[in-house]
């Protein structure tokens, strides 16, 4: 479900949508209408999306003075649907807009993502979501990737661009994590609160004991599956994936950044409980140019395209009508 409305509020933010439940315009881009239905209807699949992340609560508050998040919302979608409104007429022109097969693909692809989904169908009905709305929406999806895809095959980034973004933003390429596992037994119940005394003595007792079978040569994954009141990684043999820095308690994070691949630590105390760590691998370096090279060029891409669509916003026709766009039911 994360994963779809994720899908959904990445189009939203950058393609317009379009049905057709009402007429009158919320604004044209050269001369061509953006309906006030599509516009309702994005809206909606944007704020839903929201709510799930901030609460119902959030449109009412002040970004500043006079202007909610509400506020907000609405004028963030009518500028991402001229601005793909405006790609979408580019690439009409590029002779470079998707096939109906091309669009047909798109939506069949889609449906079997949410077939199981009952409930969030049920809600893109309620919203008045059908085949049409997503033709559409995926016919300005698609103009948009054929469009950045043409700009990329046509851009000339030279090394020298590109060795002047390394050297300005190095640090950015510098390479500083650490991928761990880790075994935790808990001083904190439940509900958070701290153990008493007694049961936080009990606690390091049972960590000393299972660091001495670690240390004796037992499985640490196995151990951690076994032991390890962490359920999230004890499942998957205690592990934590990969992490930079700032990203776990101040004990633990010192603690696994002072260790080398293939060591296991001491009990390291932090306000979750004792951590036994293992450290499979360690990364520490500067990568250099030529390995994020690649990397570069497509920000750079990214940059130019960005700048480019910016440009062709600026030379359309553009009249949004804010009247209608303030007085959308929310």
């Amino acid at each position: 479900m994360g994963k779809i409305l994720s899908l959904i509020l990445s189009l939203m933010v950058t393609i317009s949508l379009a049905g057709c439940s009402s007429n009158k315009a919320v604004a044209t881009v050269n001369g061509t209408d953006i309906i006030l239905g599509n516009y309702e209807k994005t809206l909606a699949l944007n704020k839903s999306s929201m709510e799930l992340y901030y609460g119902s609560e959030i449109w009412s508050q002040e970004i500043e003075e006079g202007k909610t998040y509400e506020d907000s919302l609405k004028e963030m979608v009518l500028e991402s649907m001229i601005t793909s409104e405006v790609i979408y007429q580019k690439a009409e022109k590029e002779g470079i807009s998707p096939t109906d097969k091309e669009l047909q693909e798109e939506i069949d692809t889609f449906k079997e993502k949410i077939k199981n989904d009952d409930a969030y169908q049920k809600q893109l009905k309620e919203i008045g979501i059908n085949d049409k709305f997503f033709k559409y929406q995926f016919a300005r999806d698609l103009a948009n990737d054929n469009l950045k895809n043409k700009f990329a095959k046509d851009a000339n980034i030279t090394d020298e661009q590109m060795k002047k973004y390394y050297e300005e933003n190095k640090q950015s390429f510098y390479i500083d994590t650490v991928t761990a596992s880790h075994i935790l037994i808990k001083t904190q119940d439940d509900k958070g609160n701290e153990l008493s005394a007694e049961k936080k003595k009990e606690a390091k007792k049972k960590a000393e004991e299972i660091l001495a079978k670690v240390k004796a040569g037992d499985d640490f994954s196995e151990l951690a599956k076994k032991y390890s009141e962490d359920t999230a990684s004890a499942t998957n043999g205690g592990s934590l994936g990969t992490f930079g820095r700032n990203e776990m308690v101040a004990e633990f994070e010192d603690a696994a950044f002072d260790m080398t691949a293939g060591e296991v630590s001491e009990l390291v105390e932090s306000q979750f409980g004792y951590h036994i760590i293992k450290v499979s691998d360690r990364v520490n370096k500067q990568q250099t140019f030529d390995e994020v090279k690649d990397e570069i060029k497509d920000t750079l891409v990214d940059n130019e395209y960005n700048e480019y669509v910016v440009k062709l916003k600026d030379n359309s026709k553009v009249e949004a009508k804010e009247d209608i766009v303030k007085s959308v039911k929310f």
